[in-house]
């Protein structure tokens, strides 16, 4: 009895080796899908416009001193030469208005014809690796979930997580720290950003950032992103005449 158990186990051993190493090869296989998809996706979001317009409302509250503030600008993003931007208004403390909106604002427009030079996004091999951890249903919609490790430090780039909608690839949540400080007022802070479906793409609508130091004490910077307006690429024959 106990030899036939034994034939028994060795015949099935080679099939249990079959199960666990086809699921081992599945998990990369199935993790470099979701990344080349999201970074397609990406690609192509940059590709299909030319140009667009948005609107950005910065708010800011801190429990230390009770220093509040506000300002809306209106922010245009061209694919070749990065964005620029136009301050509508302002109000409430001049300490945050000049050391964390127009520094941020500038940090922006810098960071944004870096962008433009690299190919117009961020979320590539080149600047991350990603590791695929399972799926979660957000707001509705199924998604991927990807631990993302930026290779190198930059203000950009967050370490964290990002939540990929498994129908078009596109990013639709991000959580996460950067790399690098923003700058010496806000530091790094914990992100989390969300994104909407617009003219068939995610777009960013609001980046919530939670800041905790010794300047702003615990703080919130909260940016709204609304009113787009998107330009259109030209056809390729038209872009490779120019």
């Amino acid at each position: 009895m106990r030899l036939h158990h034994l034939k028994i186990a060795a015949w099935l051993l080679p099939c249990v080796c079959v199960v666990v190493c086809a699921g081992s090869d599945a998990a990369p296989a199935e993790q470099s899908r979701v990344v080349e998809g999201m970074v397609r996706a990406q690609a192509a979001r940059f590709e299909r416009f030319e140009a667009y317009t948005r609107i950005q409302h910065y708010s800011v509250t801190t429990d230390r001193f009770g220093l509040k503030a506000e300002m809306v600008a209106r922010i245009h993003r061209d694919r070749v030469k990065g964005k620029s931007y136009e301050v509508i208004s302002r109000s409430g403390s001049l300490v945050i208005q000049s050391h964390v909106f127009d520094a941020l604002l500038e940090a922006e427009v810098a960071s944004s014809a870096a962008t433009a030079q690299q190919g117009g996004e961020l979320l590539t091999p080149e600047n991350y690796s990603f590791r695929l951890v399972g799926q979660q249903e957000l707001s509705g919609r199924r998604c991927w979930v990807l631990e993302s490790e930026p290779k190198h430090k930059d203000k950009r780039l967050l370490k964290g997580k990002i939540w990929v909608d498994t129908e078009d690839f596109g990013v639709v949540h991000v959580e996460g720290r950067p790399s690098d400080s923003l700058s010496f007022w806000v530091g790094r802070p914990v992100i989390v950003q969300e994104f909407t479906k617009l003219s068939g793409f995610w777009w960013a609508t609001r980046r919530h950032s939670y800041i905790d130091n010794m300047f702003l004490g615990k703080s919130d910077l909260v940016i709204d992103y609304s009113d787009y307006q998107f330009q259109p690429a030209p056809p390729p024959d038209v872009q490779a005449g120019r």
